[in-house]
């Protein structure tokens, strides 16, 4: 489980998505959809809608299976095609929440909810790991993500960042 301290950082960084299309094109350019963030919608009033009273970015389906799934989930719409991906991100700041990693399970995860209408029926994903970089480098767990961003790069838009990054230190 997160500290206490960092526990906010996934509802900060799902705000700066929302508030911020200079972070939104930044965080889809470090993905497999780079070449997409200029068409994509992020689909937050949506997620909303399929969360009701949970915060809109969090991945219910750990919530309602108890399996192991990302903490955020964000779908995004190609509004000329109606493509859509999701992108599901977890963040960790100590190496011990990385064990959850280790066999793949995001991936498997994620892979099992696409084209679900309760998922809003995305065709493409990835998984993303939000880390200090130090954590990223030093341990091999993090290459079961297929993205891995360091705090150090988000900390640039959302300096609370870097406190996650001096806590991993």
């Amino acid at each position: 489980m997160q500290d206490s301290a960092f526990s906010g950082l996934d509802e900060i960084f799902a705000s700066k998505l929302v508030e911020s299309h200079e972070f939104r094109s930044w965080f889809l350019s470090r993905t497999k959809f780079a070449r997409l963030w200029p068409l994509a919608r992020l689909l937050q009033v949506e997620q909303q809608e399929a969360q009701g009273g949970d915060p809109w970015w969090r991945n219910w389906r750990s919530e309602a299976t108890g399996r192991l799934a990302a903490k955020m989930l964000f779908v995004f719409e190609v509004e000329q095609t109606k493509l859509r991906f999701a992108l599901h991100v977890e963040s960790v700041t100590r190496a011990e929440e990385l064990a959850a990693s280790e066999k793949g399970s995001y991936r498997t995860l994620a892979q099992a909810m696409i084209n679900q209408e309760c998922f809003l029926n995305y065709m493409d994903f990835e998984t993303v790991l939000l880390a200090p970089q130090s954590l990223i480098i030093g341990d091999a767990r993090t290459l079961n993500f297929d993205r891995r961003i360091p705090f150090e790069t988000v900390a640039g838009f959302v300096p609370q960042f870097c406190q996650g990054q001096r806590a991993a230190a």
